[in-house]
């Protein structure tokens, strides 16, 4: 109940913040409505009493009228009222909450730290806050706040009308009450308990829904033919899940039953207590017909609304539960040093790693230095850790122990906002986003995004320029499928992206993390060699397993059991006849043939 409270004091502080008229206006709304079922009550008791007394002559039309004006009027305005609410209050709260809470969200998302992505726990968190808690304070506002307010009036007149005909008559409706609310509280409490656990297989058929009608997976799907497979699995983990929900439900289904009938079996008592205080004469017909109305309507309805955040609190609670559990997933380090280092000496200190979730360590005391202005290589085989290496250098992951140190200081002194200024990288695999080309290579340096001469000079750097000048739109162009009027760029064009996305804001370390699987050796090896050119006198880093790139650099790092392994000059290290020349030795076929072809044509 606190949680609850404390969500709509969340809300209410959100919604006032951006319309306080509306929001004291949905308040008086709410209190108006309230007042209505208790008044009404008093009014159809005096409508019938009296049209019977018109009849009979003892009441004149003139004095009758007034009770028919007032039923008339209390008729009308709820529906009135809940026109305004729904057509105006509810749609403009529901677009100022979803904002709202989109924005802190994404904001959060922002200064998160990278490690909660990868991990399987906090993608639980981030997807149920991200999806259930905007979703649910978008029900409990106004549609629940209006609906509450005008419950708890309501329901205090209809409750204070039967005490003034009969006490007793209090009992017989508060008990039953106070029972239901209990059973179906309890019982929607143990069903979203239960069902919670079940996450993972909603995930798991809900990701291969997204299969299905994702444009990324609809070629090879196709191409191989496979939908029929994929659609029924799809449909086997769907009906799975199902079957869960539905044993979790008749499981508790006397419990749902009870809970809801109790109220009902109780109208009908107190109806027929009713009835035999008629029959004697202890009460009228307009008295009796008002009467019967509110138990079988208002006063339930009333008791129930006041009661309606106690049946959906489970719901509601662990939304707002996930809701805070994400804005306590760990951020950033804010860091100390606002000013960007004196020098980019590079260097890791014993440092050891292994990924969230995992028992298996991928760097095992790395340690090694690069100086300033140095092109580096750093290689070794596939999953020897040597993205790892780039993502823990760019702050990305931390080291369980160890230090990564810029200029003789430890890299998280300095906040993202410093980092991001430092490195350039281009990723294995980097972002294809759908937004202009302009853009796309703009996000490299945010602060210089309407920056057209930077991002020129950028794209130049990265040879991006050679396709966008044949562009209809230029850099103006739309890039990706996803929305009409998008240009479909080749993966090379998009690697061409990539890259002059690294050259924007003239960063002083440049990080290439093979972003040429797609190419061949050869091909790799001239691009590697394009980026060192224009690298100039910036730090560079390599990021390969393939080694035709290598003797451009002034130093190569092997790694190898998550330690450097070997370092120095490509013609030391040949010398040596370690790991790096066995692997040379073994790929230098590649370039050798790569050459006679290009040398025959």
């Amino acid at each position: 109940m606190k949680r609850i409270l404390t969500a709509y004091k969340d809300l209410l502080g959100i919604i006032f913040g951006k319309a306080p008229i509306m929001v004291i206006v949905t308040f008086l709304l709410a209190i108006i409505t309230g007042l209505l079922t208790p008044l009404g009550v008093y009014v159809n008791q005096h409508v019938f009493d009296g049209g019977l007394a018109v009849a009979q002559g003892v009441m004149t039309f003139t004095s009758y009228s007034f009770y028919l004006v007032l039923f008339v009027i209390i008729a009308l305005l709820p529906t009135i009222i809940s026109g305004i609410v729904w057509n105006y209050v509810q749609p403009r709260s529901i677009l100022i909450l979803r904002t709202s809470y989109k924005e802190r969200m994404l904001k959060k998302l922002k200064t998160m730290k990278y490690e909660h992505f990868e991990s399987e726990k906090s993608a639980e968190i981030i997807d149920k806050a991200y999806n259930r808690a905007e979703s649910s304070a978008r029900h409990l506002w106004p549609m629940y706040v209006n609906y509450w307010i005008i419950s708890v009036i309501s329901g205090i007149g209809s409750l204070a009308y039967i005490v003034s005909i009969r006490w007793w008559l209090l009992l017989t409706v508060l008990i039953p009450f106070i029972l239901e609310t209990y059973i179906s509280s309890k019982t929607n409490y143990n069903i979203y308990s239960e069902l919670e656990t079940y996450w993972e297989k909603e995930r798991k058929y809900s990701t291969l829904g997204w299969y299905l009608r994702s444009r990324d997976f609809s070629k090879e799907i196709k191409a191989f033919g496979n939908s029929d497979y994929l659609i029924d699995t799809y449909k086997n983990r769907l009906n799975e899940r199902n079957k869960d929900y539905e044993r979790y439900y008749f499981k508790n289904l006397r419990k749902i039953l009870l809970g809801e009938n109790i109220t009902r079996i109780a109208s009908i008592v107190n109806v027929i207590i009713l009835l035999i205080l008629f029959v004697y004469g202890k009460m009228s017909v307009g008295l009796f017909i008002a009467m019967t109305r509110l138990m079988f309507g208002g006063v339930y309805e009333s008791l129930g609304g006041c009661a309606f955040i106690f049946k959906w609190a489970p719901y509601h609670i662990n939304s707002f539960d996930y809701y805070d559990k994400f804005f306590n997933l760990s951020d950033e380090s804010e860091g100390t040093e606002k000013d960007l280092p004196e020098s980019f000496d590079i260097e890791f200190r014993d440092v050891w790693f292994r990924y969230p979730g995992t028992e298996k360590d991928i760097l095992k005391g790395l340690t090694f230095k690069i100086k300033n202005g140095e092109k580096a290589s750093i290689v070794g085989e596939n999953g020897e850790g040597k993205s790892t290496l780039i993502k823990l250098l760019l702050g990305i992951f931390t080291p369980d122990k160890g230090e990564i140190l810029i200029g003789g200081k430890k890299l998280y002194d300095y906040p993202l906002s410093v980092r991001t200024k430092i490195f350039g990288p281009v990723f294995q695999d980097f972002s294809r986003y759908s937004i202009t080309l302009k853009e796309n290579i703009g996000i490299g340096e945010i602060d210089e995004i309407d920056n057209d001469k930077k991002i020129i000079m950028a794209a130049k750097k990265g040879k991006a320029d050679e396709f966008a000048e044949k562009f209809e739109k230029g850099y103006d162009t739309l890039l990706g499928r996803d929305f009409d009027g998008g240009v479909d760029v080749s993966g090379g064009q998009w690697q061409r992206i990539a890259i002059s996305r690294a050259f924007m804001g003239n960063k002083p370390i440049l990080l290439l993390d093979e972003p040429t699987s797609q190419l061949d050796p050869l091909a790799e090896a001239n691009l590697y060699n394009e980026f060192a050119e224009i690298a100039e006198n910036k730090t560079a880093i390599f990021i390969t397993h393939r080694l035709g790139s290598t003797m451009i650099t002034d130093r190569i790092f092997v790694i190898s059991d998550g330690k450097i392994m070997e370092s120095g000059t490509h013609e030391e290290l040949m010398r040596s006849e370690g790991i790096y020349s066995n692997m040379f030795n073994a790929q230098k076929q590649w370039y050798k043939k790569e050459a006679e072809v290009v040398v025959n044509a």
